[in-house]
């Protein structure tokens, strides 16, 4: 595994090549919305298709998502809580624009106290921007601290979701896999690729299997399960995960400012690109094979694909709750019996590999953290050496494997833990 460097010098670089594109999609957000609305208003369609269609249109530009990450960023929101106000944020609009309840449980449609609904198709039959008004309405004090944020930091407090109930049947079958242009990242054409291909039944599967695995799962959580979905329809390998948490911390801000960079380092694996991110962000594919590549770089969805794989191999894993690091500490004791290390070393180990490779806090798990973790790099790689260098090298000889092996052992913790819950 090569060493992945990211220098100050690539964003300084990245600025100067980074392209003024237009945002088109916005443009045909705006010009769907309004035609939708003037075809519901003549008669000529259904309100309920209309939204069904403005929904579909407003998930593909990924307005809703970028637009909350502005914000976050703006207004000095705590970094473990963005993935939570995105969802949110997913949930409020994905209510609004389908017209469903405000409160989960209720009945009738999201038309507030005063009368007056939030995204009323009339308004954009007369030709207001529709895009326009999401990056108004989520750049609004009101509704982004004293709705969203309100409500996610509840949801931590008392270990709630917020659920858009897509596979759950709030919306008919064939919403339902509309709806997976939001719920999963990938929809083939249902028409041709799917059902003249034979994979309507591995579609179903796929669906039902990310269904299960989604469930109550949220933030880096929801994103690792995502991944392995897209993975697992694919056949694509996992990308290489950086081994400096400083790096991946660089390399993951790149991506969330701008969502083309994934894919377009993809596609500049058969070129030479003049945006250093590009360049780097291309050593995360090394294990992609010629057709892997060409996968991701041709599909419909390609941009969301390399988008969603990049932001997982980047980001933190999900912390594991106490039990689970109580029996990690154990399996890490148990491999090292013989080599000569004590009690307080197997503590540095574990805690300082859970640290720099997991989240700060966790809202799902009992051990929630305490805040934003304060990482140390190089303690963190001289750690792994230390541990690539213990005689018979329980956890594997280099610094890749020792990561590798000590990520199995959490893994395997925690699943002991959710099966001893479950039973």
């Amino acid at each position: 595994m090569q060493t992945i460097t990211v220098t100050a010098d690539a964003d300084a670089d990245a600025a100067a090549v980074r392209p003024n594109v237009h945002d088109r999609a916005s443009d045909e957000l705006d010009r769907t919305t309004t035609e939708v609305a003037r075809r519901v208003r003549s008669g000529d369609l259904a309100e309920r298709e209309a939204r069904m269609i403005v929904f579909e249109a407003v998930f593909r530009t990924g307005i809703v998502p970028s637009e909350t990450m502005r914000y976050c960023y703006r207004h000095s929101i705590a970094r473990f809580l963005h993935d939570d106000m995105v969802d949110a944020a997913v949930d409020f609009y994905t209510r609004k624009i389908l017209d469903l309840p405000s409160v989960d449980g209720a009945e009738g449609d999201s038309t507030g106290r005063n009368g007056t609904k939030f995204f009323d198709l009339e308004v954009f039959a007369g030709g207001a921007s529709a895009a326009g008004s999401i990056r108004q309405a989520l750049g609004d004090y009101t509704l982004m601290h004293r709705t969203l944020l309100r409500s996610v930091r509840a949801a931590r407090k008392i270990g709630q979701i917020v659920s858009t109930d897509f596979l759950e049947g709030t919306i008919d079958s064939e919403g339902r896999l509309a709806g997976l242009v939001h719920e999963l990242p990938v929809v083939p054409d249902l028409a041709g690729q799917v059902l003249d291909a034979g994979r309507d039944e591995e579609l179903d599967r796929l669906c039902a299997a990310h269904e299960s695995a989604a469930t109550r799962q949220r933030g880096v959580l929801r994103t690792h399960v995502d991944a392995a979905a897209i993975r697992d329809a694919f056949a694509l390998p996992t990308l290489e995960r950086p081994l400096d948490p400083d790096v991946r911390a660089r390399m993951l801000a790149w991506v969330e400012e701008d969502e083309s960079l994934a894919l377009r380092s993809v596609l500049a694996l058969t070129d030479s690109p003049l945006d250093p991110r590009v360049a780097t962000l291309g050593e995360l594919w090394a294990t992609y094979e010629d057709e892997h590549v060409e996968t991701v770089a041709t599909h419909e969805y390609g941009r969301k694909i390399a988008h969603l794989l990049v932001r997982d191999v980047l980001a933190d894993r999900a912390r594991p709750g106490r039990p689970a690091l109580s029996r990690t500490r154990v399996a890490v004791k148990q491999a090292v019996a013989t080599c000569g290390v004590d009690a307080t070393w197997v503590t540095e180990l574990t805690a300082v590999f859970v640290e720099h490779e997991h989240e700060a806090r966790s809202a799902w798990d009992p051990d929630r953290g305490t805040g934003e973790s304060t990482r140390d790099t190089d303690r963190y790689l001289d750690a792994l050496a230390a541990a690539a260098a213990l005689p018979g090298a329980p956890f594997g000889s280099t610094d890749v494997e020792v990561r590798s092996t000590l990520a199995d052992i959490v893994s395997a913790a925690r699943q002991v833990v959710r099966v001893a819950e479950a039973g």
